[in-house]
């Protein structure tokens, strides 16, 4: 008898008996990115959002202002330009707005499907889609993010100076000195 001989029973076996009591028994997870709540454009001058609930909300452009960057996830949309970060909720239904200093380079831009976190050379930005509110925290003279892990629940960022944290549903920005 063959090795392919003796698989084939094998493997019917398998099929048979093993396959269906393991999807029987095993809790099926099912992982899939949920759909945004928002829609973004741009319109002569203007940064556009929509959602279900709010209908279409607008915010003005500054002149010569320039939209480097932008996106949406669950309940948040993130506009970055050359002088702001904007925010759209839809659960708050309006737009919010962070100025950003005088040459001030974002650097990375997560979105996540309740709050987005943007870094800078110069800050951490958080942005809570629940109530559209903006939230800071200001980076050392000296301080460059290392590392940075984020889930669904919260952020981690490690510095050459401290950990900061972030958490959107119950605060903002906390922080510990490295020892």
């Amino acid at each position: 008898m063959s090795a392919t001989e003796l698989l084939c029973p094998l493997a019917r076996f398998f099929y048979t008996a093993c396959l269906p009591l393991t999807l029987i028994f095993s809790p099926v997870v099912v992982t899939a990115d949920p759909q945004s709540e928002v829609a973004l454009w741009f319109e002569s001058g203007m940064a556009v959002a929509s959602s279900r609930l709010s209908g279409r909300r607008e915010i003005p452009l500054g002149a010569q202002e320039v939209v480097i960057s932008s996106g949406t996830n669950g309940i948040n949309g993130i506009v970055v330009t050359s002088r702001r970060l904007l925010g759209f909720s839809s659960r708050a239904l309006t737009w919010s707005k962070k100025e950003l200093d005088v040459n001030e380079k974002v650097f990375e831009r997560t979105i996540l499907p309740t709050f987005s976190l943007i870094r800078t050379d110069r800050h951490l930005y958080g942005f809570r889609g629940v109530n559209g509110l903006w939230l800071a925290e200001a980076l050392g003279v000296r301080e460059k993010v290392n590392r940075f892990h984020s889930n669904d629940y919260g952020a981690v960022f490690i510095t050459n100076e401290r950990v900061v944290g972030f958490t959107p549903l119950l605060g903002g920005f906390a922080s510990k000195g490295r020892a």
